[in-house]
């Protein structure tokens, strides 16, 4: 039930507006009594429309702060605060007004869309490979409404890949300069609030962890089958865990015999590192213990011995890790049992690997892939996946490479996969990198394709049944790693 307020709102909450470093983001704060919650709603006029996440009062009532964000550049913002008392009654605040301030158009990518049906709702997150343009969320128009930046970041040459939203309402990154050509490197794991403010742990220190330190720390914890791991860079993807864990992804290059008679090379793989709330490695896995050096199908040449180069790592129901190894062209389970596992490969999916395709040839199993994502599961086991098939060299195919998103069922007890929807079908179409494919809330499948030829990185949200576009982005300059759906900017609330 609103409530409304009495002609002299001030007599009831104090409460202001203030500019934060983005001038995308307003900072309201305001007086609340005890037990209540307050969120923000806010638009162009006072008609409102759009409403952040609910924040609870502290213990006996005191200041709430929320972080206002979703605004349009170089506009005028109506906002109040509703205050939802003990009683369940809702109270609204006085009305303020915010300017908000204009975008950093050189770092700024131009988006154009279209649409010829009703989008799913939300808007669309936008990680970069590029390191002189920055991670935006955007609305359904195109307009950006939210991005991050660091001077730091950008003294290095480095850039956010990717950038993922948390449970607790802030963003996390991973930023590296790995593909800037920078030569001395620069990694770090941040996690920001959404005015670009690094956040404090509960230890008071910066929630941020450096390549410099996490090596000093993997120094005192060894591999389960007894390596000791030093990261030469972060890539490529990072995993938050509901134990407040995160999982990153890193590069390992590492002096091997390759070759017969064997040669010391240089090689490249990958390492994932498990840590812990306050960013100590707990569980360390590295690629040189359980893969095999002398299969290398791609990108296999002096001086770039490109191994794995691991690009995506998600949870399974069971408990232990999904890695899409992309110079492998296989997807691997591991090992990790919540941080207690072996780090052995449990099976491997894709060509040559341990399951069979049930309706094609070597040829229809997906090459150099990008984002394995969990569609669906049943009792414990993966049962839908999606994944980009980039294609790169594709065996038993006469054409050049073609692209596609597709989607898979899987019988992981019987290692049987089967191609249940993919688009589009065309072997003229061709994605070099990245890219992304998740099946969206309205039963659409939404589809990035990085680096498609000759046009640039494109996104678009497909009908599953009729295959047919019902809205597309268009990104420029073309070097868009994923864009995807988010419901909006704060947990649990749907724009």
């Amino acid at each position: 039930m609103l409530i409304p307020n009495p002609a002299n709102p001030a007599s009831q909450f104090q409460s202001s507006v203030t500019e934060t470093g983005n001038p995308q983001v307003a900072n309201y704060s305001l007086t609340a009594p005890a037990g209540s919650k307050v969120s923000v709603e806010f638009g162009l006029d006072t008609s409102y429309g759009t409403p952040t996440w609910q924040v609870p009062a502290p213990p006996g009532g005191g200041p709430v702060s929320i972080l206002v964000a979703g605004m349009l550049a170089g506009s005028t913002y109506h906002m109040r605060a509703l205050v939802q008392l003990q009683n369940g009654a809702i109270v609204p605040d006085q009305d303020h007004v915010f300017e908000t301030g204009l975008l950093p158009l050189n770092l700024i990518p131009t988006l154009t869309v279209t649409s010829s049906g009703q989008p799913n709702p939300g808007v669309e997150l936008i990680n970069w490979t590029v390191h002189r343009q920055v991670s935006v969320v955007a609305d359904l128009k195109g307009n950006i409404l939210w991005y991050y930046r660091n001077a730091e970041d950008e003294a290095h040459v480095a850039h956010a890949m990717p950038i993922k939203p948390l449970p607790n309402g802030h963003m996390m990154a991973s930023i590296y300069n790995r593909y800037s050509h920078d030569p001395t490197p620069y990694c770090v794991l941040r996690e920001v609030d959404l005015a670009g403010n690094t956040v404090l742990g509960a230890n008071g220190q910066p929630r941020q962890l450096y390549m410099k330190d996490l090596n000093a720390k993997l120094l005192n914890i060894k591999t389960p089958h007894g390596s000791i791991v030093q990261v030469n860079y972060y890539s490529h993807d990072f995993l938050p865990l509901p134990n407040h864990h995160v999982i990153l992804i890193c590069q390992e290059f590492k002096t091997v015999p390759v070759g017969n008679p064997p040669v010391p090379t240089l090689v490249w793989g990958d390492a994932l590192v498990d840590l812990d709330e306050t960013f100590t490695p707990v569980w360390v896995w590295s690629a040189f213990d359980v893969l095999d050096l002398h299969r290398h199908p791609f990108e296999w040449d002096d001086p770039h011995y490109d191994w794995t180069h691991a690009n995506a790592v998600q949870a399974t129901p069971d408990g232990n890790l999904l890695l899409s190894v992309r110079n492998q062209s296989w997807v691997l389970k591991l090992d990790y049992a919540g941080g207690t596992g072996t780090g052995n490969i449990l099976w491997t999916l894709g060509f040559q690997g341990s399951f069979h395709l049930q309706n094609g040839g070597p040829g229809d199993w997906f090459f150099a892939q990008h984002y394995p994502f969990i569609l669906e599961t049943s009792d414990g086991s993966i049962t839908r996946l999606a994944v980009v098939d980039n294609g790169n060299y594709r065996v038993a195919s006469d054409p050049p490479p073609y692209s596609r998103a597709i989607i898979m069922n899987l019988d992981e007890t019987n290692q049987k996969a089967t191609v249940e929807w993919q688009y589009p079908v065309s072997p003229n179409y061709f994605s070099y990198w990245g890219g992304n494919v998740v099946q969206l809330a309205n039963g659409n499948v939404e589809i990035c394709m990085s680096d498609p030829s000759p046009k640039g990185s494109t996104v678009v949200e497909v009908s599953y049944d009729r295959k047919q576009v019902v809205w597309r982005m268009e990104i420029s300059p073309p070097q868009a790693y994923r864009s995807y759906r988010i419901p909006s900017l704060y947990p649990g609330v749907q724009w």
